[in-house]
């Protein structure tokens, strides 16, 4: 991440015609890695440390499509 000050954040709660429980937003890191993270969360600090969870790293019942 060293030396790129490019985040991409993407909110896409507006599509499910409700609000979620808890405010979420996604985020591409530098690496390319997507992330679900707080809505408040800070994009250029270490997104585990800040509790988001890493896409390609969880099960999504659609097989992540």
């Amino acid at each position: 991440m060293e030396g790129n000050t490019q985040v991409r954040i993407d909110d896409y709660t507006y599509l499910c015609g409700h609000t979620p429980t808890r405010p979420i937003k996604y985020l591409k890191d530098t690496d390319g890695y997507g992330w679900l993270c707080d809505k408040e969360v800070e994009p250029f600090q270490d997104l585990r440390e800040q509790g988001c969870w890493r896409c390609d790293e969880m099960a999504f019942p659609a097989g992540g499509r």
